[in-house]
């Protein structure tokens, strides 16, 4: 019997919530996996990273704020897995921010509110996490 190794992804992202209690949400680059499709802001964990470190990193990178630690809280989590992987999505939000979150590498950005999140098609991992930000919100 062949043992398959399987590697684990820890993935950390963003519910970026404004004034008006909506979240932003990005759409997925052509070419890329789940290419899109709309998610979170966020993004892998590097080695010799914290899960805190990489979603700082990950919120300039791909929207170009700059969130600070004491303003992320965890709030859920969900898996992904396919036989090379297991993704672990580590879910935090911010309500507080600087810079204006800009197009850096999804397609579109929208601000969306929490009851209106079902009718955007997600990658599998992100759509279990969207009834913990309801649940917060509504």
């Amino acid at each position: 019997m062949q043992i398959i190794e399987v590697k684990n992804q820890l993935v950390s992202i963003l519910a970026l919530i404004n004034d008006e209690n909506k979240i932003l949400i990005g759409k997925r680059p052509v070419g890329k996996t789940f290419e899109n499709l709309w998610e979170f802001p966020g993004g892998k964990v590097k080695k010799n990273e914290t899960i805190e470190q990489a979603l700082i990193r990950e919120a300039k990178e791909e929207i170009n704020i700059d969130l600070s630690l004491n303003c992320i809280a965890p709030l859920s989590f969900s898996t992904y897995n396919s036989p090379k992987i297991n993704i672990i999505i580590l879910l935090f939000i911010s309500r507080k921010w600087d810079l204006e979150p800009i197009c850096k590498f999804h397609t579109e950005l929208k601000w969306v509110k929490a009851n209106n999140l079902n009718k955007y098609d997600m990658p599998p991992a992100n759509k279990p996490l969207v009834s913990s930000i309801q649940d917060l919100l509504l």
